[in-house]
């Protein structure tokens, strides 16, 4: 039986780009959904730092996961986020212990 995949990006909106940045997380978030073995997707913006937004994932496996970064959907966010993000994301892949 294959390990559940979290995933957990931070993601830094340009000042004054974070409805831009949304709009690209909204489109991709509702075709990632559709995506076998994707279990929970979504985006949580920070309380203290209003452009930085989390990202939390749950996959069924980490070949699910791996399938997530060629589909046409997150290749076409990742161009854009390229004139619209502070920086490159910063991801993390992990599995659960406790």
């Amino acid at each position: 039986m294959s390990e559940k995949l979290y995933t957990v990006a931070v993601l830094k909106a340009q000042p004054r780009k974070f409805d831009e940045v949304v709009a690209v997380l909204e489109e991709l978030a509702k075709q990632t959904r559709q995506e076998p073995g994707a279990l929970q997707y979504g985006f949580y913006r920070n309380q203290e730092n209003p452009n930085i937004i989390l990202s939390f994932e749950e996959w069924q496996d980490a070949d699910r996961e791996s399938a997530h970064w060629q589909t046409p959907h997150l290749t076409s966010a990742i161009e854009k986020f390229k004139d619209i993000l502070d920086g490159e994301p910063i991801i993390y892949k992990t599995h659960q212990i406790i």
